[in-house]
């Protein structure tokens, strides 16, 4: 009987579990969290069949081990098993968003029979915890699957086959390439979006009405900076280098387009927006990227008592369930406007499809 050891059983860890457990009864898992009523819950909602008294110990008896954990820790526990006699041909992964500080081991986990598979699931929820963890997250996520040296290339096809119940879409990336361009679509961005609510913020010395005004769709643009401040430190110092470089090109790009403002040529400043607009509306809309995706709806209703509690009641009968609700504009004798905040694409679509048989409602 194969024998799993996760550490680390938060929403990832938790999801990743189930979907083993679900399709690979009869594997034996070990589960570990540095909150133990974490693994309290996991044994109890079955899970896993154990939970661990210590890490070196069930290291020494796993077949393959998840590492569900924060960045830094998860670089910690591979240092961790160097010193540990494992199981030979044993394989490790994780989940972490970057990937060269832990890759750095490959080599040096190889010359123990350790074989390093690292890995990025680009899933996540609005909810956190085990409690919260459920079979299908990945489902259509990319999975990036990264290893450098070639005789790891048994060990990933074995963790792809472990995962692919999950029926995320995999990638296999060289760690080096992974970080650059997670850097590129999902490091900078939060580094951006928190700088633009630092720069909000400063503007507030100069008039109120910027945080007022800021309320619509700045604090939408910028959603990702309400992200936990303890992982994005951790991830924004082990990309750093690829972070300073993009920060260099972006700083280069701004004063161009400083440049292109003062001079004032109407034709350039189209062509700025209409050229960006263009890429963007090539960008995939379905797939779900390395930023977590939102999927909204706008529902405009007329202004007469009850008819918030009558989107719910029309979504609650279809068994929809909405993630945020939130009024945008309700102004006497005309039509305000609902945002509602859905899980996935095809709860989007259901409740479009349920509304529209009400004439009340534009969508």
């Amino acid at each position: 009987m194969q024998r799993i050891f996760i550490v680390g059983l938060g929403l990832i860890g938790g999801s990743l579990i189930q979907n083993i457990k679900f399709h690979h009864p009869n594997i034996h898992i070990t589960g570990y969290d540095y909150f133990e009523k974490y693994s309290d819950i996991a044994l109890s909602m079955k899970m896993i069949d154990e939970i661990a008294t210590d890490f070196d110990s069930s290291a020494r008896n796993a077949d393959l081990i998840i590492l569900a954990t924060p960045v830094q820790q998860s670089i910690e526990y591979g240092k961790r098993l160097l010193e540990i006699d494992t199981k030979p041909g044993l394989i490790v992964t994780d989940t972490g968003s970057t990937k060269l500080g832990l890759s750095s081991l490959e080599s040096k986990l190889l010359n123990k029979n350790i074989h390093l598979i690292g890995g990025h699931p680009m899933a996540g929820s609005h909810k956190s915890g085990v409690i919260n963890s459920k079979k299908h997250l990945f489902e259509n996520a990319y999975y990036v699957l990264i290893f450098d040296r070639k005789e790891n290339e048994a060990a990933y096809s074995e963790v792809k086959h472990l995962l692919e119940h999950t029926k995320a879409k995999f990638i296999k990336m060289s760690a080096k390439e992974h970080d650059y361009v997670t850097g590129v679509v999902s490091h900078f961005p939060h580094v951006i979006a928190s700088s633009l609510i630092h720069m909000n913020e400063e503007n507030t010395q100069v008039s109120d009405y910027v945080k007022t005004l800021a309320a619509g769709g700045f604090r939408d643009i910028t959603r990702i900076a309400s992200s936990n401040a303890d992982m994005w430190r951790d991830i924004t110092l082990e990309n750093r280098e690829h972070l300073v470089t993009l920060m260099e090109n972006w700083i280069e790009q701004m004063e161009h387009t400083k440049e292109m403002i003062q001079e004032g040529n109407p034709a350039l400043i189209h062509d700025f927006y209409q050229s960006a607009k263009t890429y963007r509306d090539k960008l995939p809309i379905k797939e779900q990227g390395a930023l977590t995706s939102t999927f909204d709806l706008y529902v405009d209703i007329p202004d007469k008592p009850g008819m918030i509690s009558e989107v719910t009641r029309i979504l609650g009968q279809n068994h929809i369930s909405i993630t945020n609700i939130r009024i945008l504009e309700v102004r006497e004798d005309i039509m305000g406007a609902l945002r509602l905040s859905f899980k996935s694409s095809n709860d989007r679509d259901r409740a479009i499809e349920a509304l529209n048989t009400f004439d009340t409602y534009t969508l």
